[in-house]
């Protein structure tokens, strides 16, 4: 698996979102599934975490065929997280895995504009 170099530092008291893009091989796509729950399930424990979601492209040919959004309280909620022995070990076992040939592209977001039905946008 390959990452970008090092983590987005969120380093906010606000609410973040991280969205982390994969590129899968489709004959690879349930091992991947496999070892991000493993992930997920540390993540879900950790303080500050509000809810996750993994997406799929309904086309095998998307060139994303993942997408994680993950919520967080804070982005300070988020950096203390990833600092977790446990969590790093989980995000190694994936990236190192010899059986993934996989491309992530992970990014933490906070929001610029809220849309709700019926709102009027200037």
């Amino acid at each position: 698996m390959t990452l970008p170099t090092g983590h987005t530092v969120a380093a906010t008291d606000q609410p973040v979102t991280l969205i982390n893009a994969f590129s899968v091989p489709t004959s690879q796509k349930d091992r991947f599934l496999s070892r991000w729950k493993d992930n997920a399930r540390l993540m879900a424990s950790a303080p500050g975490f509000i809810q996750a979601r993994m997406l799929q492209a309904v086309s095998d040919k998307a060139e994303l065929t993942f997408v994680n959004v993950a919520e967080w309280r804070s982005g300070t909620a988020l950096d203390a997280a990833r600092t977790n022995p446990e969590w790093q070990q989980s995000i190694r076992r994936l990236i190192e895995d010899p059986d993934l040939d996989v491309t992530a592209r992970p990014m933490v977001y906070r929001t610029a504009i809220d849309v709700a039905p019926g709102d009027e946008l200037p």
